[in-house]
């Protein structure tokens, strides 16, 4: 995957913590591409010998798979997104090819 992505993913992930009025369809597309970026995180991960990180990107592909929605309270979301975007910029080497 390359490195853009992750940053298109990233951006995405912190503009939906501003308090802007955006469309439904927004965030279906931030739950396709977060989902199927910390999915390729943990496939990517899953041999190497940190467990945290694709622990943590599975956990995240499952928060934000498009499939099976998680609805979750706004402020929870709020941090899960900056979370979320702070795990992609500093581990964006361990995604990219």
């Amino acid at each position: 995957m390359p490195v853009q992505v992750v940053y298109i993913n990233a951006a995405m992930l912190i503009v939906a913590i501003l308090p802007l009025s955006l469309p439904a369809d927004f965030y279906a597309l931030l739950n396709i591409v977060s989902a199927g970026t910390f999915a390729w995180g943990a496939y990517r991960n899953f041999g190497k010998k940190l467990f945290w990180l694709p622990l943590a990107y599975t956990m995240l592909a499952i928060l934000y798979n498009p499939i099976m929605e998680i609805t979750l309270a706004k402020e929870i979301t709020i941090a899960l997104d900056l979370v979320a975007a702070t795990l992609l910029l500093s581990t964006k080497d361990h995604i990219a090819q």
